[in-house]
C-alpha cells in the first residue's frame, strides 16, 4: 500500500476514534420499541427528536438512540403505520443516558387481511400482501413458492417436492420480478426453472415476504405482474455488546423430513454480525390415496454478515450466502437436479437525515452465481440415452436511490443496473449405439441481458386524497454467440441467423394511484398502470428443449418485443375495530404482445428431443387478457378468537391461438386459429376461512383453516390443457410460548387425507398422471430464542 493511502486510512481511522470518544462525553437518549400484544420488537418505527428535527429508523431490534445532545427539555414522537402516534417527554441531565422500553398497541393487531402498507405510502392505492416470520413459522412450510401459495390471488406451478414456482394473478416467470432484500436479483439455472428465483433463498432465513401486485410501483425494476421481495434477517445494531441466539429443529411424518436451523448475531452499536446455516433432508411422501411420489430432496446453506455503523446514520453491511442441493426429484420434468450451487454476495451502504430535504440515501452493490447440474439417470429411456447438463448463470448489478422530504410530500429517485450471463450445454451418452458416440448440444451460448434503468416515485397526500406516482425508463440490451447444434452423422440441426442475435429496447413505464378517505374507516383506491419487460434468457435464446407446458421443443427469438401491461385496479376499503376490516379489490389487464408458442413446420425444423410432438418458436401475440377480484375480511378478537376470509379468482384469454391437430400416433396433421382461448395455467376460484385465537397470555395460539378449491373447466385448447377437479382440505397449527426463549408449534395438513392436486401441478413426465399433494401430515418444530 503506498504511504499517502496509509496516511489517510490513519487519518480516517482517528477520526472515527476521535468521534466515539465525543458521542461517549455527551448526553445520549436511547431506548427499543415493542409491540405491546406480542412483545416483538417493532422495526422502522420513525422516532423524531425535537428541538434539533433528528430522526432516526428503529432497527430489526427495534432499537433506536441519539447521541451529542445538551442538558435541557426534549420530545420524541414515535410512529409507525398501524399504530397510533406516541409522544414522550425527557429532561436530559449533562452528560445523560437515558433509556426507554416504549410499548406501543397496533391499532389493528389481529386484522392479518389488512394491507400491508409500506414506510413511504401509508395508504397505497394498489394491492400489496406481506407475510412476516412468525407466520412462516407457524407454517413450517420448505420453500418460499409453498408460503406463498397460502396469499390471496398467489399459486404455484410445482414440478418436484420442492422449489414451487409463483404464479400471481396469472402472471409467471418473468412476468414476476423476484429479488432479495430490495434489490438483488438472482439467475436461475435450469431452463424448466426447476430453480426459480424464490428457491436460491432459504425460508428460515426470511424476515418477510413483500408483494407487490400489478404495474404500479417501480423502485424494485421492471414490473408487469407482480414484484416479490424477499427479505431476510438481518445483523441486529445492539446498544451494548450483545449476542442472540435463534435455533430451531422440525419434523415431518409424511416425508420422513426433518431441518434443522441455527442463527447468531450480535455485535454493539458499531459493529455488529449474523449467521445462519440450515441442513434438510426430505424423502418420499405419500398422496391421500396411499400412493409414493418421488419427492425426495436434500439442501443446506451458510450465510455470513458484517456490518459497521461509523455514526448515528451511516451503516454498511457486507452479506455472503452460500446455498446447495443435493438429487432434488422433478418426476414433471425430463430430468432431476443432481447438484445446485449458488453463492449471493452483497454490500449495502445506507445513509439517513442527511439533511431536512434529504432524508436517505442508499446503494447496494451484489453478485448472484448459480451453478445447476442435471441429468436424467433416475429415468426410464437412461439406458438408452444418458444425458448430463450443466449450466452456469450470473447476475451483477447495482441499486441506489435518494430520498427526498418534500413537506408533506416525498420524491424517491434512483437507478438500478443488471447483467445476466448464461452458458452451458447437454451432454449425451448414446449408450446402445455403436462406439457410444457423445453428442454436445449448446442449450445458451454466452449470452446475456443487460438492463440500465432510471426510477422516481413521488408521494402527496392533500387533504383526504393521497396521490403516488411511479415511473421508471429502461435500456435493455441482449447478445448471444453463435445459436447452433451439430451432430454428427447429422449435421446441422439448427442455426439462427448470427447478424440479428443482438437487440436493444428502450422501456417506459408509468403508473398513478389515488387513494380517497371517505371517512375515518372507509376509503377507495383506483391505480392504473403501464408496466414494459423485455424478454427474458429462454424466449430469447433456448434451444430446442422441451421447457412449456405442451409437448414440443421450444426455441428462442432474439427479436422478441417487449411485453407491455396496461392495467386497472379498483379498492374498497372498510376498517373498523369493533367489526373488523373488509377489503376488495378487482383489476383488469391487456398484455399486448403478449409472448407465447407457435409450431414451426417440420420442414422449417425438427424436434431434438424424445417423445415431443413438433417444435414451438416464442413469438408476440397480439393481445391477452386477464380479470379477477380479491375478497379479504378479517374480524377482532371477540373472547380472545376470531376469523379471517379470504377468496379470489382470475380469468385469462388470448385473442387469437393456433390449436394443433393431431392423429393417433401423435402427429399434428393440421392446425387451426380460435379466438379468445384459455390462457393456460390460470388457477381456478378459491376462498379460505380460518378460525384463530390467543388464549393463556398469549401463549397458546391454534388456528383451523379451511380450503375450498373449484374445479377450473376454463383451460386452453391450443396448449392441450386438461380441466381438473375440485377439493376441500382443511389443516390445523398451534403454536405455545413455554417460555420466552422456547416455542413449540406443530400441526396436521390435509386432516382429511384427501387425493387432489393443484391446478398447476405438472403432469408425471411421460405419463397424464397429476402430480398429487401429499396426504395427512403431522409436523413439529422446536424453536430456542436465547436473547
Amino acid at each position: 500500500m503506498r504511504k499517502q493511502e496509509q496516511k489517510w486510512l490513519l487519518l480516517i481511522f482517528i477520526a472515527l476514534l476521535m468521534g466515539n470518544v465525543d458521542i461517549l462525553a455527551q448526553g445520549r437518549i436511547l431506548g427499543y420499541i415493542y409491540n405491546s400484544k406480542t412483545q416483538e420488537p417493532v422495526n422502522e418505527a420513525i422516532v423524531k427528536l425535537n428541538p434539533g428535527n433528528k430522526r432516526f429508523y428503529s432497527t430489526n431490534q427495534g432499537f433506536f438512540y441519539f447521541d451529542k445532545l445538551k442538558a435541557g427539555n426534549y420530545q420524541l414522537l414515535i410512529t409507525h403505520v398501524g399504530y397510533p402516534d406516541t409522544t414522550i417527554k425527557v429532561e436530559l441531565d449533562k452528560n445523560e443516558i437515558k433509556e426507554f422500553n416504549i410499548q406501543v398497541v397496533s391499532e389493528y393487531e389481529h386484522l392479518e387481511a389488512v394491507e400491508i402498507q409500506s414506510r413511504f405510502i401509508k395508504r397505497p392505492p394498489y394491492l400489496q400482501a406481506k407475510v412476516s416470520r412468525e407466520v412462516i413459522e407457524k407454517r413450517s412450510v420448505s420453500d418460499v413458492g409453498t408460503q406463498l401459495r397460502s396469499t390471496a390471488n398467489i399459486s404455484g406451478i410445482r414440478k418436484g417436492g420442492t422449489s414451487i414456482d409463483p404464479v400471481v394473478r396469472g402472471f409467471k416467470f418473468s412476468q414476476l420480478n423476484v429479488q432479495a432484500n430490495t434489490g438483488q436479483k438472482i439467475e436461475g439455472g435450469c431452463p424448466n426453472r426447476m430453480d426459480p428465483a424464490t428457491s436460491h433463498i432459504e425460508i428460515e432465513d426470511i424476515e418477510s415476504i413483500e408483494v407487490y401486485k400489478g404495474p404500479y410501483t417501480f423502485r424494485y425494476g421492471p414490473a408487469l405482474g407482480a414484484v416479490i421481495n424477499l427479505n431476510t434477517t438481518q445483523p441486529v445494531v445492539y446498544d451494548t455488546f450483545g449476542v442472540r441466539l435463534r435455533a430451531l429443529k422440525g419434523f415431518i411424518g409424511n416425508w420422513n423430513g426433518e431441518k434443522d436451523y441455527l442463527a447468531v448475531n450480535g455485535g454493539n452499536r458499531y459493529w455488529y454480525f449474523n449467521f445462519s446455516g440450515s441442513n434438510k433432508d426430505f424423502g418420499n411422501y405419500e398422496a391421500g390415496n396411499g400412493k409414493t411420489v418421488r419427492s425426495e430432496y436434500k439442501k443446506y446453506h451458510y450465510r455470513g454478515q458484517v456490518g459497521f455503523t461509523p455514526s448515528q446514520n451511516h451503516s454498511f453491511i457486507f452479506s455472503y450466502n452460500h446455498s446447495g442441493g443435493n438429487d432434488i426429484a422433478f418426476p414433471a420434468l425430463p430430468m432431476d437436479e443432481r447438484s445446485d450451487q449458488t453463492n449471493l454476495i452483497s454490500f449495502d451502504y445506507k445513509a439517513r437525515n442527511i439533511t431536512k430535504v434529504i432524508g436517505g440515501f442508499s446503494m447496494k452493490l451484489y453478485h448472484s452465481g448459480v451453478n445447476h447440474e442435471m441429468d436424467n439417470k433416475s429415468r426410464p429411456f437412461s439406458d438408452t440415452v444418458v444425458a448430463v447438463s450443466e449450466i452456469e448463470a450470473m447476475n451483477r448489478g447495482l441499486r441506489s436511490e435518494i430520498q427526498l422530504e418534500l413537506r408533506s410530500s416525498q420524491l424517491i429517485i434512483g437507478v438500478d443496473y443488471e447483467n445476466i450471463s448464461k452458458d452451458g450445454e447437454r451432454v449425451k451418452n448414446m449408450i446402445r449405439q455403436p462406439g457410444l458416440p457423445v453428442k454436445r448440444e449448446d442449450l445458451w451460448n454466452n449470452a446475456f441481458i443487460t438492463n440500465l434503468g432510471l426510477f422516481g416515485e413521488f408521494e402527496t397526500k392533500v387533504g383526504r386524497y393521497n396521490l403516488v406516482l411511479s415511473t421508471r425508463a429502461d435500456i435493455n440490451q441482449a447478445q448471444s454467440d453463435d445459436m447452433r447444434i451439430t451432430a454428427p452423422g447429422m449435421g446441422e440441426i439448427y442455426h439462427y441467423a448470427s447478424d440479428s442475435i443482438e437487440t436493444m429496447h428502450t422501456n417506459f413505464s408509468l403508473s398513478a394511484g389515488l387513494t380517497r378517505q371517505f371517512s375515518d374507516h372507509i376509503s377507495g383506491s383506483v391505480s392504473i398502470g403501464r408496466g414494459i419487460r423485455s424478454p427474458d434468457m429462454v424466449e430469447r435464446f433456448i434451444m430446442l428443449l422441451p421447457i412449456g407446458y405442451d409437448d414440443f421443443d421450444y426455441l428462442g427469438d432474439p427479436q422478441l418485443k417487449p411485453e407491455e401491461n396496461h392495467q386497472m385496479d379498483l379498492t374498497f376499503n372498510y376498517r373498523q375495530k369493533k367489526w373488523g376490516q373488509v377489503k376488495v379489490n378487482t383489476f383488469y389487464s391487456v398484455v399486448r404482445n403478449f409472448i407465447t408458442g407457435k409450431r414451426l413446420p417440420p420442414a422449417q425444423q425438427m424436434p431434438l428431443s424424445k417423445d415431443v410432438i413438433g417444435v414451438k418458436r416464442f413469438y408476440n401475440a397480439d393481445w391477452a387478457n386477464m380479470t379477477g377480484f380479491e375478497l379479504s375480511y378479517g374480524s377482532p378478537l371477540i373472547y380472545n378468537t376470531g376469523i379471517r376470509f379470504q377468496s379470489s379468482y382470475t380469468y385469462g384469454f388470448i385473442k387469437e391461438a393456433p390449436v394443433y391437430i393431431t392423429n393417433d400416433a401423435g402427429e399434428v396433421v393440421d392446425e387451426e386459429i380460435i379466438e379468445n382461448d384459455a390462457l393456460p395455467e390460470i388457477p381456478p376460484f378459491e376462498g379460505r376461512l380460518t378460525f384463530h385465537g390467543n388464549y393463556i397470555g398469549n401463549k397458546l395460539k391454534p388456528e383451523l383453516t379451511l380450503r375450498a378449491v373449484s374445479a377450473q373447466n376454463h383451460v386452453s385448447e391450443s396448449y392441450n390443457e386438461p380441466a381438473t377437479p375440485g377439493f376441500f382440505t382443511a389443516d390445523f397449527r398451534l403454536t405455545y410460548l413455554h417460555r420466552t426463549m422456547l416455542t413449540v408449534n406443530g400441526g396436521i395438513r390435509n386432516i382429511f387425507d384427501k387425493t387432489y392436486y393443484e391446478h398447476l401441478n405438472r403432469n408425471i413426465i411421460g405419463t397424464s398422471r397429476p402430480f398429487y399433494e401429499p396426504g395427512r401430515s403431522f409436523y413439529i418444530n422446536l424453536v430456542i430464542d436465547i436473547k
